[in-house]
């Protein structure tokens, strides 16, 4: 099994408080949405999401399970789903953690084809909501999900 949500996530979060504090605000935006992304598929697959020989989520899940092999913001637009599926396996305590997830409807992964101008001044806003994805992560191994 080549993919690791959990660690990934952690190394995402820090290179993007790195680039932050050199003033790479573009790119620490794009790694703090992949930091929450990885978070939330971690936990999701903590809780018995179905994965491929690799770790990654299937690409086709039955019935009643999300499509979650998408990006952190088509991760939100499906909340609803995510919610139902969670509550089903004990998991909507993880989700309760995670108030400000929203806060990336605005994060594209094509904003790093965009001219910096362009790319919404949520950096803050992602910053906080990837924090609380790390926490959620850290409640997650404590209960023995991870």
């Amino acid at each position: 099994m080549n993919v690791n949500f959990s660690a990934s996530a952690l190394r995402h979060f820090v290179d993007a408080e790195l680039l932050e504090s050199n003033q790479r605000e573009a790119n620490a935006g794009q790694l703090y949405g992949f930091c929450a992304e990885c978070c939330l598929k971690a936990v999701l697959i903590g809780i018995g999401y179905p994965i491929d020989s690799e770790g990654s989520p299937v690409e086709r899940p039955q019935s009643g399970e999300p499509r979650i092999r998408r990006h952190i913001n088509e991760l939100v637009a499906i909340n609803i789903q995510i919610s139902s599926y969670v509550s089903g396996r004990g998991g909507a305590k993880y989700l309760a953690l995670i108030p400000n997830i929203n806060s990336f409807n605005d994060w594209s992964v094509h904003h790093r084809y965009y001219d910096q101008q362009y790319i919404p001044l949520s950096l803050n806003i992602w910053k906080g909501a990837a924090a609380e994805t790390m926490k959620m992560l850290d409640e997650a191994k404590l209960d023995g999900v991870l």
